[in-house]
């Protein structure tokens, strides 16, 4: 039987080997899937080969373009443009100008702009959940959002 893996709002999926408990979350964003119910096979690094079936669930967010840049304090080399593709309070999905092998686990500090009437620009320091190729999930440090990020994200409805 195929383990069934739910795709969040910020196109990531968590996979677990039924073998040894791994768990490694994968960033989707660069697959475009369609259909609702999509059927993969997985390798875990243990060598056990397992089924999955991915789920969309509750995913009507659409995508954005949101221009901003990212730069990270630990490593000089990860800096340059971003667009965020996906917003929500929890985090965020974004799409950089260069592929770079950014590293699950480290922080970035992204500055973008919104596009309400104000054209607000929002300063955040995020964590890396999951990277794949130019493709970048990350989750904010700090849950409220006291700038003009917290009525942006009230008013078109992207809280979850």
């Amino acid at each position: 039987m195929a383990n069934r893996i739910v795709i969040d709002s910020l196109d990531t999926a968590t996979l677990h080997c039924p073998n040894c408990d791994r768990q490694k979350v994968m960033q989707l964003s660069q697959y475009n899937i369609q259909k609702p119910i999509t059927r993969i096979k997985c390798c875990c690094a243990c060598g056990h080969t397992f089924r999955a079936v991915l789920e969309q669930r509750g995913r009507d967010t659409k995508n954005m373009h949101l221009w901003g840049t990212y730069a990270s304090r630990e490593h000089d080399r990860w800096c340059g443009r971003m667009t965020v593709r996906r917003l929500n309070s929890r985090g965020m999905t974004l799409m950089l100008n260069l592929n770079q092998k950014i590293i699950p686990g480290y922080k970035l500090q992204v500055e973008f702009v919104l596009d309400d009437a104000k054209q607000s620009t929002v300063k955040k320091e995020v964590v890396v959940t999951a990277a794949d190729g130019r493709y970048v999930s990350a989750e904010f440090s700090s849950r409220e959002h006291f700038d003009n990020l917290g009525p942006y994200l009230l008013f078109n409805k992207l809280l979850g």
